[in-house]
């Protein structure tokens, strides 16, 4: 099997999918179905869903995952940076853009197609959203309160009142796209992302969690690099993969769990660098000690932002993973 023929789903949304979907790209793999959710509600995107009462699907982690599946050349960084600006009011291009594509087209689904007549974009595949109908994140959390709006996850993430369960209001139907992408896929991988507000959330609509279980795909799950205070607050490897264990109702929903090696950065810039997340009641995901029930790659794929003291995910480790790694998953699978 070559790499042109290589199915690849990826599932998520926020910044994590564009970072795994470019070093797909990189590794030149071109056979990309990217699943992404449509249900945020922050900034620009939430201004607009709520101009249309919540009746517009979320366009923002949709052209984020198409921009990434665009191999890296002058006039993609010409289109990524239109697509990123802000006017004074923070109305955000990419979003108008999008809208205006989707009124031609019908439907989000339809845009691929009309963006690279437009633009001339050679992408390495295509992006299906999660739903193809519009629906809010609803969550409770373990001091009893109920919010709506997948932005209320972000506003309230260095608090310590855990999410407890969480749902779509109202529940929609999974893009039939998007199931067929899920079953014909050879490789799944969960990107790293908010695990509720970018992962779990594309498994809520009706439909999803069946087909990815049916799905006879070898399945990787990326974790985070930092737990998120309401999310998986100082969780290890074992806690984090228990609630996407109890989401998509599968004792063991992965074949591999892909996490980072932080002994390969800087120890000291490291150091620093955990001291400040840990003011965000943020802290490492590390694997867990002694005997472990899913197979784990602990791996050198992430890198520190010296300017904002972050740690990221990196685009170029990532594709030299791949490079070595889905090959070898060909022959597993063949």
């Amino acid at each position: 099997m070559t790499k042109q023929n290589f199915k690849i789903c990826t599932i998520g949304g926020g910044s994590g999918m564009p970072v795994v979907n470019q070093a797909l790209v990189k590794a030149n793999f071109s056979n990309i179905n990217s699943i992404v959710t449509t249900f945020d509600s922050g900034g620009d995107t939430g201004r607009m869903r709520t101009d249309e009462r919540g009746n517009l699907l979320a366009f923002s982690d949709y052209w984020r995952a198409l921009i990434s599946l665009w191999q890296n050349g002058k006039q993609k960084q010409q289109w990524e940076e239109m697509l990123k600006y802000r006017d004074g009011r923070g109305r955000n291009f990419g979003n108008i853009f999008f809208s205006f594509l989707a009124e031609r087209k019908g439907d989000l689904s339809k845009i691929d197609s009309l963006f690279t007549l437009l633009t001339g974009a050679k992408l390495k595949g295509k992006v299906i959203p999660i739903s193809l109908s519009p629906a809010d994140i609803c969550f409770s959390t373990n001091g009893g309160k109920t919010y709506k709006g997948e932005h209320m996850l972000d506003n309230l993430r260095m608090s310590r009142d855990q999410v407890k369960k969480i749902w779509l209001k109202p529940l929609v139907n999974t893009n039939p796209e998007a199931i067929r992408a899920i079953i014909n896929a050879n490789v799944i991988i969960l990107c790293p992302g908010s695990m509720y507000g970018s992962i779990i959330t594309n498994f809520l609509p009706k439909g999803m969690i069946k087909a990815y279980n049916q799905s006879q795909a070898y399945k990787i799950l990326m974790t985070n690099i930092m737990s998120v205070a309401n999310e998986n607050y100082k969780s290890n490897q074992d806690e984090y993969v228990k609630i996407f264990a109890q989401y998509l109702k599968n004792n063991k929903p992965f074949n591999l769990v892909i996490m980072p090696d932080f002994e390969k950065l800087d120890q000291k810039l490291l150091a620093k660098v955990l001291k400040l997340y840990s003011f965000e009641n943020s802290f490492p995901i590390r694997p867990k000690k002694g005997k472990n029930r899913y197979k784990t790659m602990v791996a050198d794929i992430t890198t520190i932002e010296k300017v904002n003291t972050r740690l990221r995910h990196s685009e170029e480790k990532l594709a030299k993973l791949f490079k070595k790694l889905i090959p070898y998953l060909t022959k597993q699978i063949s």
